[in-house]
């Protein structure tokens, strides 16, 4: 800190970095710092009927000491951001690594100490309109592990506009989510449509089988999921508006890779590894595979 405000960095500002940063821009005390590997010039995001816009004039200030870096990345953009992260990471930095998957630390332990590592999981669905906005559909929830750095990140948002849950359990907590996302994504990714399909009777009890799939692979792996959580996600995809996306099928719309490795590809990993079947998921990957084979072409 100097000057008396808080030196913020974030790195990567799709619609969660986008999100992220516009709820952060609110608090007056933070001093904002923006890194992106696409060149870019505004952040705008409308949730509510209030637009929100921030100036991207200081792009990629390398040259910023950081007290915190918040990482907004898919796992498989983690490789090709290492020449970044060795310029950002100081050793104040307190890093939190907004992503799907298991695995949050272990990318980052070769940039910093584990206790400067905040894991953090994000619900906040936002996508991208055609006039350059993001549109957020609702207020943020995000879950990290109980601990003095959950804390202070918490004091970093506006009072009430971030749900911020702190839990001693976090695993469960990630693979409540992969077994969402991935379910989610994969059928509109492959579909190619958004939640109207789910109006298909055959399509949801489609989600629900695939659900119920990645979920007992979860718990085979520790997970502790309750056993209305199938029930509480078709209440919520149910309550989506029909042109409601997915990060995977904006991924394929858009021709960039899918994200497979946080999210199907980790379901069957860990299924081999505690000895069970994953038909559905397996099925979901190759064809997704086959998709991502094409992309760029």
């Amino acid at each position: 800190m100097s000057n008396g405000k808080t030196h913020i960095g974030i790195l990567g500002i799709g619609a969660i970095g986008s999100a992220i940063s516009c709820l952060l821009k609110a608090n007056t005390s933070l001093d904002l710092y923006f890194y992106n590997r696409t060149p870019k010039d505004t952040i705008r995001v409308r949730y509510n009927d209030i637009e929100s816009e921030i100036l991207l004039d200081d792009i990629n200030n390398y040259n910023q000491k950081l007290d915190w870096l918040i990482i907004c990345l898919k796992e498989h953009q983690y490789d090709n951001t290492t020449a970044t992260l060795l310029k950002l990471v100081r050793p104040q930095t307190k890093l939190v690594s907004i992503r799907n998957g298991l695995y949050h630390k272990e990318p980052l332990l070769k940039y910093t100490k584990e206790e400067n590592i905040l894991e953090c999981i994000i619900d906040c669905p936002t996508q991208q309109r055609q006039d350059g906005f993001y549109k957020r559909l609702r207020k943020p929830v995000l879950t990290v592990p109980e601990n003095k750095l959950a804390r202070d990140f918490e004091i970093l948002f506006p009072s009430g506009e971030v749900t911020i849950k702190q839990t001693l359990d976090f695993k469960t907590s990630c693979w409540e989510k992969v077994c969402e996302s991935a379910t989610l994504g994969a059928i509109l990714c492959l579909s190619g449509e958004t939640c109207w399909i789910f109006q298909d009777e055959e399509l949801l009890e489609l989600y629900k089988t695939a659900l119920k799939e990645s979920i007992q692979v979860a718990i085979e792996d520790g997970a502790k999921i309750e056993v209305d959580f199938i029930d509480k996600m078709v209440t919520k995809l149910l309550s989506y508006p029909p042109e409601k996306s997915s990060s995977m099928l904006t991924d394929r719309l858009n021709g960039k890779p899918i994200e497979l490795g946080a999210k199907n590809e980790v379901i069957i990993e860990r299924g081999k590894q505690n000895g069970m079947p994953t038909p559905i998921n397996d099925l979901f990957v190759k064809l997704l595979k086959k998709i991502n084979t094409t992309i760029g072409k």
